[in-house]
C-alpha cells in the first residue's frame, strides 16, 4: 500500500506547483465557492451521462476494482462537451490537463507523417477512458485526437485524478493495471502487423470494427462507423490502391459488401481464418 502511494506522490506535489489554482478538492462539489463552480461545471451535469460516465469506469475490469465513490467523485469533477465531424479535441504533443471518456461517437487517434499523410492508429469507441498517460506524466499527447462524426465526450481534470489517488490507492492501482494492459494490446498489435501477410491485417482490422461498431442487419454485420477507402489505407498504412484492390477481392469472395461506403461483414468465419492462418 506504501509503495503504490507513493506514485501519487510522484504526480500531485508537481501538478499543485504547477496549478495552485486548479488543484482544489474537486471530488467535493460543494467544497467550490459559486464562482468557481459555475466556471468549472459550466452547466448542471445530466443524471444520464452522470451515469453512464460513471459507467465507464466500473464496466472496465481493470477499473471495477474501485470504488463507485471514486467513479462518482471523479465524473462530478468533470463535464460533457459535443464535438463535430473533423474538429481536433486535441493536438499531437499538447498539454493533455484532463482525461477523457467516450461516450458517444468515436475518436480518430492519428499522426502527419514526413510527406504530410495522414497515418491513424486507432478509431477509439464509446466507453473508453483515454489521454491517462500525457495526464500523467505531462509529457504532451501521444498522438492528434479527432471526432469521428459527432462525438460526445466526458472531461475530467488531472487535478481531481491526481486528489482522488491520494485518497484512493486502489483507484490509481487500476488506472496503472489499465495502462499494463493496453501496453500488452498493442505489442500484441506490433507483433501481429509484422508477421501477418497483408490479407490476413485488412481481415484483422474489419473483424475488430465490426466488434466494435458492428450493426446486426440481414446481410451480415454492418460496420457503423463510415470509413473511406483513404481512411482504411491510412489505418493500415498503405496506400488507397491496395486497399482497394484488397477489398475488391474480399467483395469478390463474397466475404464483405461495400455499398455507398458501407462495409458489411457477410462471412465473418472466412475473414476470421484468413486472419487466423497469420497467428
Amino acid at each position: 500500500m506504501a509503495a503504490t502511494a507513493s506514485l501519487s506522490e510522484w504526480f500531485a506535489p508537481a501538478e499543485r506547483e504547477a496549478n495552485p489554482a486548479r488543484y482544489t478538492n474537486h471530488a467535493n462539489p460543494a467544497s467550490l465557492t459559486s464562482a468557481s463552480h459555475e466556471a468549472f461545471f459550466r452547466r448542471a451535469l445530466d443524471p444520464v451521462i452522470r451515469q453512464r460516465a460513471i459507467a465507464a469506469f466500473l464496466e472496465n475490469p481493470c477499473l471495477r476494482n474501485g470504488s463507485a465513490e471514486a467513479a462518482a467523485r471523479l465524473v462530478d469533477a468533470g463535464h460533457e462537451k459535443t464535438w463535430l465531424h473533423g474538429e481536433r479535441v486535441l493536438p499531437y504533443q499538447a498539454d493533455c490537463k484532463e482525461i477523457h471518456i467516450v461516450l458517444a461517437g468515436a475518436l480518430e487517434a492519428s499522426w502527419i507523417n514526413a510527406s504530410g499523410a495522414r497515418v491513424i492508429g486507432e478509431y477509439i469507441q464509446p466507453g473508453t477512458v483515454v489521454n491517462i498517460i500525457p495526464a500523467l506524466d505531462r509529457k504532451g499527447s501521444l498522438c492528434d485526437l479527432y471526432a469521428r462524426g459527432t462525438t460526445r465526450l466526458f472531461h475530467i481534470p488531472r487535478a481531481a485524478m491526481l486528489d482522488l489517488f491520494e485518497r484512493q490507492p486502489a483507484l490509481m492501482r487500476g488506472f496503472f493495471e489499465l495502462i499494463c494492459s493496453r501496453n500488452r494490446d498493442l505489442n500484441e498489435r506490433f507483433r501481429f502487423s509484422r508477421l501477418a501477410d497483408f490479407s490476413a491485417r485488412v481481415a484483422e482490422r474489419l473483424l475488430s470494427l465490426a466488434d466494435r461498431y458492428g450493426n446486426a442487419v440481414e446481410a451480415g454485420v454492418e460496420i457503423g462507423l463510415k470509413l473511406s477507402q483513404d481512411d482504411l489505407a491510412a489505418l493500415l498504412g498503405v496506400s488507397r490502391q491496395s486497399i482497394n484492390k484488397e477489398l475488391r477481392a474480399f467483395a469478390d469472395r463474397g466475404w464483405i459488401e461495400i455499398r455507398y461506403g458501407q462495409i458489411t461483414i457477410v462471412d465473418s468465419a472466412a475473414l476470421l481464418r484468413v486472419r487466423e492462418a497469420n497467428e
